[in-house]
């Protein structure tokens, strides 16, 4: 079982510091990729409205793997994402997912459904991002990043936070889902908990005025097959009860057998691909959706809200591949061929709906086509399987500056204005971009029907393989698995190069030790090796899709926990821990099933390695020596020196200052802390 893990809220804030004045990044994102909006006034304005409060942008990531924990908030908005479409919360807080469960290697198949927090965790996640968001754009100064010039505490900046519920009704009135929807609603209890953790020599943190009603917004994600009045008694449960804003997200299968299936197999051309039968008839069907929603517009406009619908959910498909487990029968589609599924769908639902009924949509968007969808005047536009890709959270940027070019090229100097220029549409409509959004998307879909780039002959490459094995050191250190996990699980740590001859060391019952076996070499041939930080790594094989090696970075690379408790807590897994003492560092591994402990000396003149069976001193002056705390073995015990060194390089990588990552950012700023000064 591979569950994650939080990092203390303190260590997320002294990170976050830490890295952006040693490398100009965040949670491994290079500032150069993050998004700055321009200073020019002459500029497109970018704002939406989005519900009842204005958003910097309609862009941002759609409930997912990019929305679950505070770091991926951080990261989404450093990357210019400003309507957070937070992972989908239900009831069933303890599930089992069948690992991997992400394919994304170009059309992307998922079997992961909702958040693998606890309910509680998530709302703790979702409120630490949004404070450290409001961090970087009231207080720049503390992380001292670009920003600080720029001025992200405008309109530019401003984010919205959208709650995912799931999965039916009984679930959704259940204590724990309530109490987490009305934590959103009202964050100062959590607000003033997590204030207090801020570390208090960061005054200008503390002092910040955070805000407290997160969201008043949900997107409601019912389970395939949910039926149509169970989804209005929910919907009415939302309205009435709770009083929010709510989304409806609606399944690809509503468009219909025999059009979603000439569109997948005859104009796209994916003929292998077989959608799940049950999903066409056990699902909300098209009819039911108009009228359903028909009459939650009048019982939310009664109360002062909004309802709307979302398209779309994924496409419940046949697993015809050897990705996922076998006894996986479904998985669900997005990418490519959802984009134009999707497109369809929703194009019919406006044209029966009305162009007054609001829409947001999230299937197959990328830099190519984010303009298309926001010129049909959907708020928001998000945006899940291209940041999968290689690229990650840097691939956002250029969805908005693809938009402000299409902008400029129409003279727009607003979304509205966008929206009635974009197809020549002001003067049919009389300037009203309602009226001229619903005219232009008819013409949108049928180019992207006819686009090429989405039918199957052009989305058939997957990422290449080189003839080659990950293991523990050295690889081609390309880095595409860093930016690729959306939890920022893999990093870089610094080791050098390194080449050292050893005969491994036989222990006698007297404590004499004796060089055995022939020589050999320890090697570490790259400056730079990769790692995991297994606290947050769910093992969904993202990063193996994109790893030009074979055996997947999450696997075969050192995983690093973050707490003894966690460490423990993941056995039998192999992995590896690092502690700080008043002498130095401890790095305890468990490889293979065994307990294995390396203490390196501050002043690095006397150490200790212990394998689980007997334990040496190391020290420059006199070498490897038994340790006398160590029970003598009963018969000779050979001690693998070539795993000693691996120990000991991984303890000098990981805690070298030089490279601010999550496993070293505690023993660096505790070490601030004491020393009253930087580390560097």
């Amino acid at each position: 079982m591979v569950e994650l893990a939080c990092t203390p809220f303190a260590d997320l804030i002294q990170r976050m510091r830490l890295e952006c004045r040693n490398q100009q990044a965040m949670f491994d994102l290079p500032a150069r990729k993050w998004y700055v909006p321009p200073v020019d006034v002459a500029a497109p304005e970018l704002s939406v409205t989005f519900h009842d409060r204005v958003a910097g942008n309609p862009c941002g990531p759609a409930s997912g793997p990019q929305t679950q924990m505070a770091q991926n908030l951080v990261l989404s908005w450093l990357a210019g994402g400003r309507i957070m479409e937070l992972k989908t919360v239900q009831v069933n807080d303890e599930l089992t997912i069948s690992r991997p469960c992400i394919d994304a290697a170009n059309v992307c198949y998922n079997v992961e459904w909702s958040q693998e927090l606890k309910v509680a965790e998530s709302l703790d996640q979702y409120v630490q991002g949004a404070m450290l968001i409001h961090m970087l754009r009231h207080a720049p100064g503390v992380f001292g990043h670009p920003f600080a010039d720029v001025g992200m505490d405008g309109a530019s900046g401003e984010p919205i936070y959208d709650m995912s519920i799931g999965y039916d009704l009984a679930g959704i009135q259940s204590k724990k889902v309530v109490q987490f929807i009305r934590g959103m609603i009202d964050a100062r209890e959590s607000v003033a908990r997590l204030r207090d953790q801020i570390p208090r020599r960061l005054g200008a943190l503390r002092d910040l005025d955070y805000p407290t009603a997160l969201s008043r917004g949900i997107t409601l994600s019912t389970f395939h097959g949910c039926p149509a009045g169970e989804i209005e008694r929910i919907c009415e449960f939302l309205l009435t009860e709770l009083s929010v804003h709510v989304i409806v997200k609606m399944n690809p299968p509503m468009l219909g057998k025999e059009r979603l299936e000439h569109l997948l197999h005859d104009v796209m051309g994916y003929t292998e691909l077989r959608v799940h039968e049950k999903a066409y008839a056990s699902g909300l069907q098209f009819g039911e959706s108009l009228e359903m929603c028909r009459r939650l517009t009048k019982v939310a406009a009664t109360r002062g809200l909004q309802f709307g619908a979302k398209f779309s959910n994924t496409l419940e498909v046949e697993n015809h591949r050897q990705f996922f487990q076998s006894n996986e029968k479904v998985m669900y589609l997005s990418g490519a061929p959802l984009h134009v599924i999707t497109m369809t769908l929703a194009a019919e639902f406006r044209k029966a709906m009305g162009a007054e009924f609001p829409i947001s949509f999230s299937a197959g968007v990328d830099r190519k086509n984010f303009a298309n969808v926001v010129a049909c005047g959907i708020v928001p536009v998000t945006t899940c399987t291209d940041l999968l890709k290689t690229g990650g959270y840097g691939r956002l940027p250029p969805y908005l500056h693809e938009l402000r070019k299409e902008m400029q090229k129409v003279g727009a100097r607003t979304i509205a204005d966008f929206i009635l220029d974009f197809r020549g549409q002001r003067t049919a409509v009389g300037g009203d971009p309602v009226q001229a959004g619903f005219l232009n998307m008819p013409l949108i879909v049928a180019e992207t029907q006819a686009d090429p780039r989405y039918h199957a002959a052009q989305n058939r490459t997957v990422p290449k393989k080189i003839d080659s094995h990950l293991v523990t050191f050295d690889c081609i250190t390309c880095d595409k698995c860093i930016p690729v996990c959306p939890n920022d699980a893999n990093f870089t740590y610094p080791t050098g190069d390194i080449r050292l001859k050893y005969r491994d060391i036989e222990v006698q019952p007297d404590g004499s030790l004796r060089p055995v076996g022939d020589e050999r070499e320890f090697v570490v041939e790259k400056a730079d090796q990769i790692a995991n930080f297994a606290d947050y790594c769910n093992h969904c094989g993202n990063c193996d899709t994109f790893c030009p090696e074979y055996d997947g970075p999450y696997l075969q690379k050192p995983n690093f926990y973050g707490s003894r408790s966690s460490f423990e807590a993941a056995a039998p897994h192999d992995g590896f821990l690092v502690e700080q003492t008043a002498e130095g560092y401890i790095i305890s591994g468990r490889i293979s099933g065994r307990l294995f402990r390396y203490e390196q000396n501050a002043a690095g003149d006397d150490n200790h390695y212990d394998d689980g069976a007997v334990k040496i001193r190391i020290r420059p002056t006199t070498g490897f020596t038994f340790d006398e705390t160590s029970q003598r073995p009963p018969q000779p015990h050979v001690i693998d020196v070539g795993r000693l060194y691996a120990l000991a390089t991984l303890l000098r990588g990981i805690t070298n200052p030089t490279r601010i990552h999550v496993v070293n950012t505690p023993l660096l700023a505790k070490h601030e802390d004491n020393q009253g000064q930087s580390v560097y």
